[in-house]
């Protein structure tokens, strides 16, 4: 009788220390780092270190019931995605993300990924290979890159109109493709880029000749695809001088179409925002995470300004300077029309980590992701306001399910709930409706193929 006693107090004592050594260590990991469930892309890392430039295959819970641990997944990709690279287009983990103080410290891996401009080329013309291309031979040499794109979309914006049902602010379509002007009449400039999983698919299948993609219904990117598309700014002494910004040196264009700039060249271009859209296993679908540079918010707004915001202000045709070299536009006031969905404190757990880099100065905006959970997409509102600065309220009515070839939407579980054509916002709204420039072919979500000759 007292052995058992003994024994059942024993076990009690343990039971209790087990349980509050359990709760002391959930207590120790913040809140929203508790977001994943297991796997490795939806952990906190404690420190960074060689480990964190592995780019995370796959987030967690796949239905997508815990904001948090798609958000630190994302973060998890933004600090594998700005780790030095290596001349064969791979992380150089003898290196690490905390020596970045500048530009000059790059090329960091996602711009070492495959331009879009050295794949869509001109009828008659091959793609280039894997980790070549005009832009990536500079940047490798450290030489200043050309960027020619100054919009936000490579065609003419009336080409997006079959794309988009219905755009509720601003109600003119055009906008999605017009250019953005800084406070200093300065243009922003974009790139787009890829992985290598997409790059050998559209490579394979010549998915880069427009004709091809016509004779097709629809195309399918394969698991582990991922998409980048940057913005920059042309930064003054003073913020170049303040290191607060990942630089690049540029050669920047006047026109859209490549007229010589009457402005100094080259010129250090500031990183002001980063998408990360990425396929991944489990999910069947596209992770679509933002991030902004912190001064964002400051940067492009002047409280004393007089034009309307979020409203382009240059005039076709579009040109940036005079031949003086003065601008030719207004600034545009842009203004974040909905708060940023990621939890602060997890932006400031990142941001702690990454102490003595300079991508200490950049936050998450927040993700979107196709869930049977989820079906117009979580949260319902985002918008990186550089990036999608003229429609951060899109709203768009996809097309009819019947209009969908069969099997583009990923397979959902038993008892979820449908999604696909139902109204969406944020990212959804203008990718769920994603084809060539005919209309005749669905490109699973990637205007990319926008840019297909």
């Amino acid at each position: 009788m007292h052995t058992g006693r003994i024994a059942a107090s024993t076990a009690l004592l343990a039971a209790v220390f087990t349980f509050d050594l359990a709760y002391a260590q959930s207590k120790s990991v913040p809140q929203f780092c508790q977001g994943g469930t297991g796997c490795a892309g939806s952990t906190c890392p404690t420190s960074i270190t060689s480990a964190q430039a592995t780019v995370p295959v796959d987030a967690c819970p796949f239905e997508g019931e815990n904001q948090a641990a798609v958000d630190i997944f994302a973060w998890n990709e933004f600090v594998a995605f700005n780790w030095p690279a290596t001349s064969a287009c791979m992380s150089d983990t003898k290196r690490s993300i905390l020596g970045i103080k500048l530009g000059n410290q790059g090329p960091v891996v996602w711009q070492t990924q495959m331009a879009s401009e050295d794949v869509f080329v001109a009828p008659g013309q091959t793609p280039a290979a894997w980790c070549n291309g005009k832009s990536l031979a500079a940047l490798l040499a450290k030489k200043p890159v050309e960027l020619m794109s100054a919009s936000k979309s490579v065609l003419p914006p009336q080409n997006l109109d079959h794309l988009m049902a219905a755009i509720s602010q601003p109600t003119d379509v055009e906008a999605v493709g017009g250019v953005v002007t800084d406070q200093a009449g300065r243009w922003l400039r974009y790139q787009r880029l890829m992985n290598q999983p997409e790059y050998n698919e559209i490579v394979g299948k010549k998915w880069y000749q427009l004709s091809v993609l016509n004779s097709l219904q629809s195309i399918t990117l394969p698991t582990g695809s991922i998409e980048f598309k940057s913005a920059w700014k042309i930064l003054n002494r003073n913020e170049i001088s303040k290191g607060r910004y990942y630089t690049t040196q540029a050669i920047v264009y006047n026109t859209p179409e490549g007229a010589r700039s009457p402005g100094p060249n080259p010129v250090t271009l500031g990183l002001v925002g980063l998408h990360i859209i990425h396929k991944t296993p489990t999910q069947g679908g596209f992770f679509w995470s933002t991030f902004e540079q912190v001064d964002n918010d400051a940067v492009f707004y002047n409280p004393n300004g007089s034009t309307t915001i979020n409203t382009q202000t240059a005039k076709k045709p579009y040109t940036e300077l005079n031949p003086n070299g003065t601008p030719v536009n207004a600034p545009v006031q842009i203004k974040r029309v909905n708060k940023i969905a990621a939890d602060p404190g997890l932006n400031a757990y990142y941001q702690n980590l990454l102490t003595g880099s300079v991508f200490a100065n950049y936050r998450l905006v927040s993700t979107q992701w196709q869930t049977g959970g989820a079906p117009q997409g979580t949260p319902p509102n985002v918008a990186n306001i550089v990036i999608e600065t003229y429609v951060q309220n899109a709203s768009s009515k996809p097309k009819a399910a019947s209009d969908f070839p069969a099997g583009y939407f990923p397979a959902l579980k038993a008892g979820a709930p449908a999604f696909g054509p139902t109204p969406s916002t944020g990212c959804l709204a203008c990718h769920i409706n994603a084809t060539t420039q005919s209309g005749k072919t669905t490109t699973d979500h990637s205007f990319l193929f926008l840019e297909a000759k």
